[in-house]
C-alpha cells in the first residue's frame, strides 16, 4: 500500500489537471480549489492511498450533482458532502466508511471528496469511476461492471435529505435528477458503496495522481508534454464566436462555435455539451465523440475552460484525448457512447479517426 499526501501547494495543480481530464465538466475548479485550500490551511495535508490491501474495506463515492453553472451562484458551505456521507452510514445501520472515492475527475468533483476527507479523517483512494467526467450517475465503470449506485443519499445546503433505492442506475439517475432540480439545481451525494476488492477491479485507478501530474505540466506551460503523456492531439485553434447554453432538466446543455485561426482559418468547429463536451465536428466532419475527451484550453495561458465558463471572444485550443480502455469496451459504450446521448453515430476511437 502506497500513501502520499496532498498539501495546499498542490491544489492549483490538482484543479488544473482535473479540469483538463474533466472534459469541460465536473464543476467549477476555482470554487473547488478555494474550498479545499481552506480545509488544508487547518488540516495541513490529506492522505491519498494507492492500492489499499484490505479487500474487505468499504469504499463510498462522494460528489456534487447538478448543473455546474448553478454552483457559481449557489456556493456550498463545504460541509454538505460530509453530511451526505454521515447519513449514508446511518441509513446503512452505522456502516463504517473506510475510504472515500471520487465519482469522477473534474473541476470541483475532484475536490469534494478531499474536502469530505478533511472533515471526517477518512482517507481517499487514488481512483474514480470515470477517468474523466460524465453527466449521469449510471455512466461509471462501477455500474458497467455490476455495482449499484443505490442506496444513494442526496443532501442540500438547507439540510434537506433524500435516500434513493433505485431498481437500476437509470432509475436512480432519474429520481436523483428530479430531486436535485427541486433542491435548486445542485446537491451533494453519497453513493456506490462497495468493498475494496470490487473497487480495485472496476475503478479507473491513479487518476488523482494523473491530475496532479497533468496540472503541474500545464502550470509550467508544458502543453507538449501533456499531449505526449496522454497521446492527445490538437484538433483546432480559434476564437469563440457563439455560445448557446441553457439549464434543462438539471443539466447545462448547449454548444459552442469556434472560428478557426492560423492553420484552421476558413473552418469552424462546433462542440456540443451536456455538462461535459460530447462531440466535436468541423465542416460536417466528426473529429471526436464521447467517451474520448474533448478539452478546451485558453490559447494564451493554456488553462482548461469548463462549459460554464465559455464566452464570446475567447481564443482557444481544442484537444482530443483517448479515453481509458475501460470506457471503450462494448459494455461501456452502451452507457457512454454517442448513442447514449441521442446521436445516431457509431463510436470510432479518436486514434483511428485522426
Amino acid at each position: 500500500m502506497e500513501t502520499y499526501y496532498i498539501r495546499i501547494n498542490d491544489v492549483n495543480n490538482l484543479t488544473a489537471g482535473a479540469s483538463f481530464l474533466g472534459s469541460g465538466g465536473g464543476g467549477d475548479p476555482y470554487i473547488g480549489g478555494l474550498m479545499l485550500k481552506r480545509e488544508l490551511k487547518s488540516k495541513g495535508e490529506l492522505e491519498i492511498i494507492r492500492r489499499p490491501k484490505s479487500s474487505k474495506a468499504f469504499v463510498l463515492g462522494s460528489a456534487m450533482m447538478g448543473a455546474p453553472i448553478v454552483m457559481i451562484e449557489k456556493i456550498p458551505s463545504s460541509s454538505e458532502a460530509k453530511k451526505a456521507l454521515e447519513m449514508y452510514s446511518y441509513v446503512m445501520e452505522n456502516k463504517t466508511i473506510d475510504y472515500i472515492t471520487p465519482l469522477e475527475i473534474g473541476g470541483v468533483n475532484s475536490t469534494i471528496p478531499l474536502i469530505t476527507s478533511a472533515k471526517t479523517g477518512i482517507p481517499i483512494v487514488d481512483g474514480d469511476g470515470m477517468g474523466r467526467a460524465f453527466p449521469e450517475l449510471q455512466m461509471t465503470t462501477f455500474y458497467f461492471f455490476g455495482v449499484s449506485p443505490s442506496p444513494m443519499v442526496i443532501f442540500d445546503e438547507r439540510g434537506n435529505t433524500s435516500v434513493i433505492q433505485g431498481i437500476d442506475g437509470y432509475w436512480t439517475e432519474k429520481i436523483a435528477r428530479i430531486i436535485t432540480v427541486r433542491f435548486g439545481g445542485s446537491a451533494y451525494i453519497a453513493l456506490y458503496g462497495m468493498n475494496m476488492q470490487d473497487y480495485l477491479k472496476n475503478a479507473v485507478l491513479d487518476t488523482l495522481t494523473l491530475a496532479l501530474e497533468i496540472g503541474e505540466l500545464l502550470n509550467d506551460r508544458k502543453l507538449d508534454h501533456v499531449l505526449d503523456r496522454l497521446k492527445a492531439e490538437i484538433l483546432f485553434k480559434g476564437k469563440v464566436i457563439d455560445v448557446y447554453r441553457k439549464v434543462e432538466k438539471g443539466f447545462s446543455k448547449g454548444y459552442v462555435v469556434i472560428e478557426g485561426i492560423e492553420n484552421y482559418s476558413n473552418k469552424t468547429l462546433q462542440i456540443d455539451f451536456q455538462n461535459e463536451f460530447l462531440i466535436a465536428r468541423t465542416n460536417n466532419e466528426i473529429l471526436v465523440t464521447v467517451p474520448d475527451l474533448i478539452v478546451v484550453l485558453d490559447l494564451f495561458n493554456q488553462k482548461p475552460i469548463t462549459t460554464d465558463r465559455l464566452k464570446y471572444g475567447q481564443k482557444v485550443i481544442v484537444i482530443g484525448v483517448p479515453a481509458n480502455e475501460k470506457l471503450r469496451t462494448e459494455e461501456a459504450l452502451k452507457y457512454i457512447g454517442p448513442k447514449a446521448f441521442g446521436y445516431n453515430i457509431e463510436y470510432i476511437p479518436i486514434d483511428k479517426r485522426l
